[in-house]
């Protein structure tokens, strides 16, 4: 592009005897060329200066070492907010055919959940729809301290330090309790729990347990 309009500016400058007027253009081509520039290096300047994160995560479902569904996780960065989005897809056999399908969401704005949400389907009849907000300083639910961490989280960072998280499927907080080696147990309620296992500080697998079914779930 700019040896093109170098070149069809000369052309022009050819046509001129006047040495003014060859100055005069010539101190139009250099602003021309500058602009060209320092456009794309205005341009570049911003975008970096407002980088969000943007990150995808991809899980795999695992019952007996075969695949039985995934679950895809997004998570994005919006000035001083993240929201996270979560799309499962689960198909198996126990007792009787089942297909689970299920999408969460949860916005965190200056650390702090805003808001979350859970829909969940059991061959196509839904089984759980229902939002948790944030407003005046309060939430929907029985909660009286701020949350800011929930499931989805952990699977981005490792919980260390931390003692609760909040469940926003059974909508209340629930334990973090280290195990070693990079292993966290998260109980919920009749008996079932998962273990979350890091390496470096990332999710490399979790185990789901319940009394009739387990499943681990590892990165695609």
């Amino acid at each position: 592009m700019i040896p093109a309009l170098i070149l069809y500016l000369l052309k022009r400058f050819r046509k001129s005897n006047n040495t003014n007027k060859i100055k005069v253009n010539l101190k139009k081509v250099a602003l021309k060329i500058k602009s060209v520039f320092l456009l794309p290096a205005i341009l570049c300047t911003l975008a970096f200066s407002n980088v969000n994160e943007d990150k995808s995560l991809t899980y795999n479902v695992l019952k007996n070492d075969s695949v039985i569904g995934t679950i895809i996780i997004n998570k994005e960065g919006y000035g001083d907010s993240i929201v996270y989005n979560l799309k499962s897809n689960i198909q198996a056999k126990f007792l009787f055919k089942f297909k689970v399908k299920g999408r969460e969401k949860a916005v965190f704005k200056k650390g702090v959940l805003v808001y979350s949400s859970v829909y969940r389907t059991l061959n196509n009849k839904t089984k759980v729809n229902h939002e948790i907000v944030f407003k005046e300083g309060k939430y929907n639910v029985n909660i009286n301290n701020l949350i800011k961490r929930n499931l989805i989280t952990l699977y981005y960072n490792e919980p260390t330090n931390v003692k609760t998280v909040f469940c926003d499927n059974l909508k209340k907080m629930v334990k973090v309790q280290p195990i070693g080696n990079g292993r966290y147990r998260v109980d919920f309620e009749n008996g079932k729990y998962n273990i979350f296992h890091y390496k470096s500080g990332k999710c490399i697998k979790v185990e789901a347990v319940s009394r009739l079914f387990n499943v681990i779930i590892i990165p695609a």
